[in-house]
């Protein structure tokens, strides 16, 4: 970048601000409603821009609340921008998180993984193993005793001589081969001199044989091998001269049994030998013992005797896992809500034809509202089911899933192709649901306080909600918790002739309460949005304030248009789009009272605006008074037009706010101000055209001495020529004398 600074000689080009910045005008008509819908998330604010918008984050239509039909008005007028919370009942009003709403969900199973073996091993000892001929191993084997016993012999030959025998010379010989697996070496045997006993010949042979030893059995001399198993052989070779004496069979002499060596065995006998005495496999990659049984399933067992620890294996019990489908998947409802009761899954084959994916449908009431294709239960993949379906911005509008990890292959962990049931638990957590829960806690935040994060908001609604804790705390929230910054429209009780609504509002304290909101009578009928909720009829009965909101939008996109009031038929100013009519008359009559002028003359003066038909007029919100008669701005436009403006000014100032507080500031804030007022005025916002008729913008020194200028405080007091509105034409009728007047003049 180049430098600005006046070292070199050089042009510098700078850019400086507007003197009289300009303020960019707010959103007039920001909507903020709360109340019951069929889903959602509870107590947390979501913008929505159409009623498509509200139907995917809060569901449709429901008889338990009105927020639906409201919001479907609102957007049906030519509404732009709305805010909804869904409240419920809470056990405490300070914790969010104490809504009695419950999420309602349902398992999903596979189709039952593999039936496995029971196993146990690998043991804690290594080949070869130490044993004794006629040891066993038991164990309990399928719930049933089971035992492989190992045997082993050793070879033996035995002499024929005749004792006592000739003193031997001390120089007869015979060779006695004593031979393993891997064959043996010829051992040569020396007679000693004198002696004559099967003992003494038993001696001389003990002293010069190796791996054999020799015995007298029977008066005979046995001579055995040391080793004991089929591994063991012995016999006498031919040549010399003492076996001519001693007489000892020249064949070889094997031992025997199921093992090589009893002293030596082999993972590999061990395996021959269990599994050839019982349902069992061996293995063995390491030297040591693993067993598993051949059957599988939940009935397969072994559990290994305590005695039997040559192989260091534990005696506790072991089972196979059973055949029966386990839960892979649960899915659970998205938002809490009785919603989840008409929600069930569908699990299918892969589109893509793999065996390990799958394709998973959302069914609302049996009807598919959504497709995931192509799933797996394979966490590393892109298409991980839990992955597509719980994505927050293109997964499932309806429900969330939950992997449940099963220790199976990626194909056993994929669920079955089923229909499941309904999901339940589910709960709207309407119980006990009171006034208190929309009015909500602002240490909560709870109720009408979650909308604290909202600043933008203008207009507030309770749809349906007409009773005088609800309306009275509507207005203390838009007039002293938002200090002035947004306007509430109520609704009426259902049912009511003009002599109980003016009733409810002396009753209530409505009756000049505050500026800050405005109500509507009677209740409206409209076209039935859904006949699966609400029935077969043609129309229903909904509380006005969500249509009459929407009117307020749609007249704030014209120009000049949130000054104006909204009511009448001229221009369509308070024309309600898609108005069937209001409500049955509770008198049973054939029509309204609303209908009545002399009625309306009960109800108006009492502030309430009737929503009513005249002749040659569509349906119409024909009234548009505050709450109260002595306020600064008593009627519904001149009140929403001067919120607008506070609004827009109170944004558009920031840019002063840490400024110095000086003279040539406060001209600019006068300056900025004056510039807006004037464009507004331009737009037929006040009663005069001439600025200095329609409005003031005072920053004087009177306004600011040195103590607030210290004080950082910069006040700016702005006077508005508001306009009012023609309520009532009053037309003056005489006889026409002018021609008799002017002949008697003549004259």
């Amino acid at each position: 970048m180049a430098s600005t600074a006046l070292l070199a000689s050089k042009i510098v080009v700078l850019e400086e601000a507007p003197q009289i910045p300009a303020i960019t005008a707010l959103p007039s008509a920001v909507l903020l409603c709360i109340g019951i819908t069929e889903r959602g998330p509870v107590g947390d604010p979501q913008l929505v821009t159409s009623f498509d918008e509200y139907q995917r984050i809060f569901g449709g239509f429901t008889t338990a609340g009105q927020v639906a039909p409201a919001i479907h008005g609102f957007f049906l007028q030519g509404g732009s921008y709305a805010w909804v919370v869904r409240t419920c009942h809470y056990t405490d009003l300070t914790d969010p998180t104490s809504y009695t709403a419950a999420i309602g969900s349902v398992n999903v199973p596979n189709t039952g993984a593999t039936a496995t073996p029971a196993v146990v091993g690998p043991g804690s000892r290594y080949e070869p193993f130490v044993m004794t001929a006629g040891d066993s191993f038991d164990c309990t084997l399928n719930s049933a005793p089971a035992t492989a016993v190992f045997t082993a012999t050793a070879g033996a030959i035995t002499d024929t001589a005749s004792y006592p025998v000739a003193g031997f010379a001390g120089t007869e010989t015979m060779g006695i081969t004593v031979a393993g697996a891997a064959g043996g070496v010829e051992q040569t045997i020396t007679a000693t001199a004198g002696n004559t006993t099967a003992l003494q010949v038993a001696a001389f042979i003990n002293d010069q044989l190796a791996g054999a030893h020799a015995i007298v059995d029977g008066g005979q001399v046995k001579v055995t091998t040391d080793r004991q198993g089929h591994d063991a052989h012995i016999r006498v070779t031919t040549g010399g001269t003492l076996n001519a004496i001693l007489k000892f069979p020249t064949a070889i002499a094997d031992g025997g049994g199921n093992v090589g060596d009893i002293k030596a065995v082999t993972a590999a006998e061990v395996e021959v030998v269990i599994e050839g005495a019982m349902a069992v496999a061996v293995t063995h990659a390491d030297g040591s013992i693993t067993i598993t049984t051949t059957a599988t399933g939940g009935g397969a067992s072994i559990t290994v005797g305590a005695g039997e620890q040559g192989f260091g294996l534990d005696t506790d019990p072991h089972v196979g896992a059973a055949t029966a489908p386990a839960t892979t998947i649960v899915a659970s409802g998205k938002t809490p809500g009785a919603y989840a009761s008409t929600v069930k899954i569908k699990i299918e084959a892969a589109t893509s034809g793999t065996a390990t994916e799958f394709n998973l449908k959302v069914l609302v009431s049996g009807l598919v509202k959504e497709i995931f294709p192509n799933l797996t239960m394979e966490t590393a993949l892109t298409n991980y089911v839990e992955t597509i379906v719980n994505h927050a911005d293109f997964g499932s509008n309806l429900v969330t899933v939950a992997d449940q990890h099963l220790a199976l292959s990626v194909i056993n962990r994929r669920p079955a192709n089923q229909t499941t049931g309904y999901m339940s638990g589910g709960d709207d957590g309407l119980a006990s649901l009171g006034d208190n829960d929309y009015l909500g806690n602002q240490a909560g935040p709870t109720g009408l306080y979650c909308f604290d994060l909202v600043s933008n908001g203008t207009i507030l609604i309770v749809p349906g909600v007409a009773t005088q804790a609800v309306h009275l705390g509507m207005i203390d929230y838009a007039e002293v918790t938002r200090n002035g910054s947004m306007f509430c429209v109520l609704d009426p009780l259902a049912s009511q002739t003009a002599a109980q609504m003016l009733t409810y509002m002396q009753s209530s304290g409505l009756s000049e309460y505050s500026e800050y909101g405005a109500i509507y009578w009677p209740r409206i009928k409209v076209a039935n949005p859904s006949t699966s909720v609400y029935g077969s009829d043609s129309a229903i009965t909904v509380p006005p304030s969500g249509w009459v909101a929407g009117k307020y939008a749609a007249n704030d996109q014209r120009i000049g248009g949130v000054y104006e009031s909204p009511a009448g038929a001229g221009e369509s100013w308070g024309v309600i789009r898609g108005l069937l009519g209001v409500e049955a008359d509770p008198t049973g009559a054939s029509r309204h009272q609303v209908l009545d002028e002399r009625y309306r003359d009960l109800v108006y003066p009492k502030r309430i605006n009737p929503i009513t038909l005249l002749d040659g007029t569509p349906w119409h919100i024909d009234g548009g008074r505050t709450l109260k008669s002595t306020g600064n701005f008593p009627n519904v436009g001149e009140r929403r037009g001067v919120i607008f403006v506070e609004n827009t000014l109170k944004a558009g100032l920031v840019i002063l706010k840490h400024r110095f507080n000086n003279r040539a500031n406060r001209r600019k804030a006068n300056r900025i101000i004056t510039a807006f007022l004037l464009r507004e005025m331009n737009k037929g916002a006040f009663r005069s055209t001439v600025p200095s008729e329609a409005f003031f913008v005072d920053t004087s020194d009177q306004l600011n001495p040195l103590v607030n200028e210290m004080a950082g405080i910069m006040t700016i007091r702005i006077g508005l020529a508001t306009n009012k509105p023609a309520e009532f034409i009053v037309l003056l009728v005489t006889q026409d004398t002018r021609a008799l007047a002017e002949e008697l003049a003549a004259g």
